[in-house]
């Protein structure tokens, strides 16, 4: 969905107070790269402890990728082979396939993500530290993966010349480079491979020249991940793209690194105007796509002819929104939540030795979250173990010992599934969420504030920081923003920031979670409802029942029915007040029409917004409804069948012209009862036409219709 321009003029002027410190505090940011911060929830080591517990440490690049699951099919990991360039501490007998091991992954239409965990991607270069993979059920040959996981990998920006890690960055790749790190290994950097990427690069110099100029950009301010688009005019851009490039800086690592936009975001580039989606799963500096999302600071264009211009003043993500990327990296799409408990919602359960203090805190950040965004969570009955794995149990815990890489304090895994919608669309939803805490950390549980002094980490604006990642929602630099990058010790920030994560948040559920996208599961329930019913009775008409549970952030109830079974077009039946703190609705509609008929629940807010449940489909005929099309004639691309069932199973659909060629087939997967099948009709020109079908029971059935 792409957002409107208009939309972030306004919002940009309403942050405009804030912009001025966004930039200063940006330059400050940039000064302390390396200061004692937490990124997240994961601390900086000490480069000499690194080396010492590091087996081996090896320049080298990612040849490739491939998902797998344990022994358990429980985690999913991501094997990687290596191909070695030069040795700087133990011994390595294969240097072109060498195997190394990061949790989470991708296979097939199943994928977990993991904050504060590395994740590479083919072509990636650079320093790896490294131990055996300590994880049970892996197959032979799974040797090593990073000692402190994203801490474990110093990336090479080969064209640039440049490195980074998570907390710090190094201005040049030469020997003064290798010795410092051969001084704490103790061993000789040993070369065994020509590294042709730095060879080359050190013989091609990055252009910074005058001919290219940005000029400005607008909007100023704009999220990312949520296909809004950020327009760059100036000069000397080149008449097309060729091998040229927008880039952002790098929210995770607060603009210390860079990371581009994406092939499939350039809507058009010409000499003198870019116009570029700002993306939440950019490629880094090398030719990998590693998912960062692009940050606040300074936007850069690199020419065709490689020529590079920095913009002269920063744009502002106001939040980022995470995107989920194919097997093969040619998708990227928004995941959405599903309802996973009887109360149209998802429930978290407690692990057994997360403690009465630390349960208070998170329950008070899951309650921010819930009363700002509607967003649909609770709690359920404690879990029987702290086991953080892909179970169906989405579980908070700490953990027992090293189970988190070290200096990793916390984190948060997203456990997504695939499925194909009858559109043939690849919807992408959230079946679990696991959080893990470490259980050696200094955590103030509150409510009493954190104190930076006492070294304490605030639980309940970690566990609020967390919970924004579980709402689908990526890193920021925007300093006051829960969602931004760091967090300091003694920092407490437990209130969320309204234009970005209350924003970001409230984007999540409308855009994709509060609405049924033909697969996955039943559509989330806006909080705070915990369940809602329509039905049909002859004599009666139409009854509509929900029910609510700690009832906060909600002004009224709105019930509206459809004109003629057409979702786009709605009548207002009634305005319900709610009876805090939960209470059980009825609404009856008397005079239900005849026919197909939609009837959907809406909750006002108090900012006015309207959040709609989706929507529920009535028909007087009840059972002796018969497959019909609605309307007809079809006047957009998309055909509505209503279509009853007696049993779940394929159904397939095939469209003919009037001579009987036969242009389309479509097979959806239907469930007992009336169903609304959409068909495309994309690319079919006006005129008649004829569905025909055959349900895996054999049976057949025709209608005609024409298509406007």
């Amino acid at each position: 969905m792409l957002i409107s321009l208009p939309f972030f003029r306004v919002l940009s002027r309403r942050l405009a107070p804030a912009l001025a410190l966004l930039a200063a505090s940006f330059g400050a940011a940039r000064a302390q790269a390396s200061a004692p911060e937490l990124h997240c929830l994961m601390a900086p080591i000490e480069p000499a402890q690194r080396a010492r517990q590091a087996a081996l440490v090896i320049e080298a690049q990612v040849l490739d990728a491939q998902g797998f699951w344990n022994a358990s099919h429980t985690l999913l990991f991501t094997r990687h082979r290596l191909r070695v360039f030069s040795l700087l501490k133990g011994q390595v007998a294969d240097t072109t396939g060498l195997v190394l091991v990061t949790e989470g992954g991708r296979l097939g239409l199943d994928q977990q993500v993991l904050t504060n965990t590395l994740a590479l991607a083919p072509g990636q270069q650079g320093v790896f530290f490294l131990t055996p993979a300590p994880w049970p059920g892996l197959p032979a040959g799974a040797a090593y993966t990073p000692y402190a996981s994203q801490q474990g990998f110093i990336e090479f920006n080969t064209t640039e010349r440049t490195a980074a890690e998570p907390f710090r960055r190094y201005p040049a790749l030469d020997a003064v480079f290798f010795k410092e790190i051969t001084s704490l290994t103790g061993q000789p950097r040993q070369l065994l491979h020509a590294n042709p990427a730095l060879a080359l690069a050190a013989a091609t110099p990055v252009r910074r020249t005058t001919a290219v100029t940005i000029s400005s950009f607008s909007p100023q301010s704009l999220p990312a991940g949520a296909g809004a688009v950020l327009t760059i005019v100036g000069d000397g851009f080149g008449s097309s793209r060729g091998t040229g490039f927008v880039d952002f800086r790098n929210a995770d690592d607060g603009g210390t690194t860079r990371v581009k936009a994406r092939d499939g975001d350039y809507l058009s580039w010409t000499n003198n105007r870019i116009e570029v989606r700002v993306p939440s799963a950019a490629n880094g500096g090398s030719p990998a796509s590693n998912g960062h999302p692009a940050g606040s600071g300074t936007i850069r264009v690199t020419a065709a002819d490689q020529s590079v211009v920095e913009s002269a003043s920063a744009v502002t993500i106001i939040y980022a929104l995470t995107n989920v990327e194919s097997t093969d990296g040619t998708l990227l799409q928004r995941p959405n939540h599903i309802a996973l408990n009887t109360s149209g919602g998802i429930s978290f359960r407690f692990g057994p030795n997360f403690g009465a203090g630390a349960a208070a805190a998170w329950q008070r950040a899951l309650a921010t979250w819930r009363c700002q965004t509607g967003m649909n969570w609770d709690v359920a009955a404690a879990n029987a173990t702290n086991t953080i794995a892909d179970d169906g149990q989405s579980v908070v815990a700490f953990d027992a010992g090293p189970e988190l890489p070290a200096l990793v304090l916390g984190r948060t895994t997203s456990y997504y599934r695939g499925c194909y919608a009858p559109s043939g669309e690849v919807v992408f939803w959230v079946k679990e969420i696991d959080m893990q805490f470490d259980d050696g950390a200094t955590f103030q549980f509150g409510p009493a504030l954190a104190v930076g002094s006492l070294g304490q980490v605030d639980f309940e604006s970690v566990a609020v920081h967390e919970l924004g990642h579980a709402q689908q929602l990526n890193h920021l630099i925007l300093p006051g923003a829960v969602m931004h990058y760091a967090v300091a010790r003694g920092q407490n920030t437990r209130a969320l920031n309204s234009l970005s994560d209350v924003a970001g948040g409230r984007q999540v559920l409308r855009g994709r979670s509060f609405r049924q996208l033909g697969c996955g599961g039943p559509a989330l329930l806006p909080a705070p409802l915990i369940g809602f019913a329509a039905q049909y009775a002859a004599g009666t008409g139409t009854t509509l029942t929900w029910a609510t549970r700690d009832e906060c952030y909600l002004s009224s109830f709105v019930v509206e029915r459809s004109l003629s079974g057409d979702t786009l077009a709605w009548m207002r039946l009634a305005t319900i007040v709610p009876r805090p703190p939960a209470a059980q609705y009825q609404y009856v509609d008397a005079q239900t029409p005849g026919g197909l008929h939609y009837y959907r629940l809406r909750l006002l807010r108090p900012d006015g917004t309207l959040d709609n449940v989706a929507p529920a489909l009535i028909t007087s005929e009840g059972a002796s409804a018969t497959a019909s099309i609605f309307p007809n004639p079809v006047t957009g691309d998309v055909l509505r069948l209503q279509y009853p069932t007696a049993a779940d199973g394929a159904v397939v659909f095939r469209i003919y012209d009037r001579l009987g060629r036969r242009l389309r087939t479509t097979s959806v997967t239907l469930t007992t009862g009336l169903n609304v099948v959409p068909l495309s009709l994309t690319n079919l020109i006006p005129g008649l036409y004829c569905l025909r079908w055959q349900d895996a029971q054999g049976k057949t059935g025709s209608r005609k219709f024409v298509r406007y």
